[in-house]
């Protein structure tokens, strides 16, 4: 239970986080990009041709992904601010809505998964997938990190 809070929260703060940041700073959101950019690069040793072909087609995938993403956080945010004044009827309404959304995402990786069997060996798109997550491991490491540099110290 502990680890599908965490899943969670990390899908929410990661797809909340480009929103945020571009409306906070664009130059953080590009070099948050930039960053992804090259470990993906990195990790899945992308030939040039490779990656030609590869970031529109993963490029157009994630910005469909976080346009899905962003309807997520809107209706759970339309949900925490208005969860005393709903009845049930909405409630169940927005639960059905969060999780047609959910099913929209995964068709939606269901078809770039095949797009990008169409640009990468298959071993490279498996690895895409794992990569992925390492990534956000290492930004939530990094969050983390921050985190415990600007906690001040309390003398007891």
């Amino acid at each position: 239970m502990k680890s599908f809070r965490i899943i969670i929260a990390c899908i929410l703060f990661f797809s909340f986080l480009p929103g945020h940041l571009k409306a906070q700073n664009p130059s953080r959101m590009d070099r948050l990009n930039a960053q992804r950019v090259a470990f993906i690069t990195e990790k899945l040793q992308l030939t040039p041709k490779e990656a030609q072909a590869f970031w529109p087609v993963y490029n157009e995938y994630r910005r469909k992904r976080n346009e899905i993403e962003q309807q997520k956080i809107k209706l759970l945010r339309d949900y925490s601010i208005n969860q005393a004044d709903l009845s049930d009827k909405e409630v169940e309404k927005m639960a059905d809505q969060y999780v047609q959304l959910e099913k929209k995402e995964t068709d939606l990786l269901l078809v770039y998964h095949g797009k990008l069997k169409k640009v990468l060996p298959i071993k490279k798109v498996m690895m895409l997938y794992r990569v992925e997550r390492q990534f956000t491991s290492y930004l939530l490491q990094q969050l983390r990190e921050r985190r415990t540099r600007n906690i001040p110290k309390r003398n007891f």
